[in-house]
This record gives C-alpha cells, structure tokens and sequence, in this order.
C-alpha cells in the first residue's frame, strides 16, 4: 500500500479482494471503512476495471467513529488465469474542511475542489479463485439438497393451500345455507306481523260497532224514560 500521507481510515482486507468463482454469476465480496479519528472524512472508489465491477456506495462521507460496508460485485466472466491479478482498486480519502469542502448548498462534497496534497491512497489488488472439483461437486451436492428441500416445502405448502380451500369453500356452503334459513325466518316473521296487525284491525272494528250499538241502547233506553216522564206529568194533569 502507497499513499501520499497515512491513510486515516481503516480498511478491511487491508490490500486484497478475494472474488471466489465459478464466474458463471455476479460475485460479491464486502470491503469494510471505519473511520476511527474524530474527524468527518470522505472517501471515494475507483477501479482499473468499471465495467467489470458493480461498487455501492462508491462514494460517501464517514462521521467520526463511523462504518461503512462497501459491497463490491463482479460481474459474470469467462475465467482466465492470465487475468486474475490485473484488476485493481483505489480507495482515496480525505479529511473534510467543512468551510471550504462544501459547495453552495452547504451539504455536497467537492472533489475537485480538494487540494491533492490532501488525498490519502490505498491500493488493493483482486484475486480470483476458482473452487476445487471437490468443492464444485459438494457445491453441486449442496444445491440439489436445497433444490429437493424446497420441493419438499413447495409440496407441503400446496397441499396446505389446498386444504385451506377446500375448507373455507365449505364454509361457505355452510354461510349461503344460514343465509337462506335466515331468510326464509324473516319472511315467515314478517308474515306473522302481518296477520296479527289484520287481526288487531279487525278485533278493533268489532269492538267499535258494539260500542255504537251500546250507546245507541242507552239513548233508546234514555228516549223512552223521557217520554214516560212527559206522559206521568200530562196525566197527572189531567187526573189533578
């Protein structure tokens, strides 16, 4: 590692990338920042190779005692040994001056701002790795274990679907069938009201006509008993 002034963040693997193949997909490995001074730094990547490799976040700034994980892919190739140590990458740093790093807004750092006696460097080199036969075939071994594991739950989890359908389409018979009683008692309910309140009328009328014939009696009754009076009073006269 080479640097024009100590590198004031500690980086994890200090000088080497390790990518394990086969190559047929994207491989991940983790370089890790720290800043362990009390200063805000920020730091930026770049490889020799950018269109072989996926680096996020590639640039950022680190508080004091800040970490950061930096997940560096590469993307899928055709091995060849020849090309396994040509590839590498450049971590640069530098210590932020919060009065004159920041543009305008006050909050975006600027590169090219930065004086290069304050750059800090770290090298690292890449590797690549490919697996053993053995490793390939208890990889092979690992993956159909898997597979036959996921089939198995994939199975299980169907037949679980299905039993869960099948129950809740009898519930639903069983709902519709409520339903359809409960219809049927509401119809024969409002049916009963009905005829109580038919009922009720005719009950009502009948009491009224006896009470018009009651009333018409007494008047008769009462009628008569005048008219009596009136005869007792003329033939009082008449005998007097």
């Amino acid at each position: 590692m080479s640097s024009r002034i100590e590198q004031i963040l500690f980086i994890e693997p200090p000088h080497e990338l390790k990518f394990k193949g086969p190559f047929t997909e994207p491989v991940q490995t983790i370089m890790s920042l720290k800043n362990p001074s009390d200063k805000k730094v920020a730091f930026k990547i770049k490889t020799t190779a950018p269109k072989r490799y996926c680096v996020r976040p590639n640039c950022g700034e680190l508080a004091p005692k800040e970490k950061a994980e930096i997940s560096v892919i590469l993307q899928p190739f055709d091995y060849d040994a020849n090309e396994r140590n040509k590839h590498k990458f450049l971590v640069q740093t530098v210590v932020i001056d919060p009065v004159s790093d920041y543009g305008e807004d006050g909050k975006t750092f600027q590169w090219r701002d930065v004086e290069e006696g304050r750059i800090m460097d770290s090298k690292l080199k890449c590797s690549f790795e490919m697996p053993t036969v053995e490793q390939l075939l208890e990889s092979k071994n690992i993956h159909d274990d898997t597979t036959a594991v996921l089939e198995t739950n994939t199975e299980t989890e169907l037949q679980k679907a299905a039993t869960e359908v099948k129950e809740l389409r009898e519930e639903e018979t069983i709902l519709r069938q409520e339903n359809m009683k409960l219809k049927e008692e509401l119809l024969q309910l409002q049916y009963e009201i009905k005829n109580q309140q038919s009922q009720k009328r005719s009950v009502g009328g009948s009491q009224h006509l006896d009470m018009q014939n009651r009333n018409a009696n007494i008047a008769l009754m009462v009628g008569v008993a005048i008219v009596v009076a009136l005869l007792g009073i003329i033939a009082g006269k008449y005998v007097f």
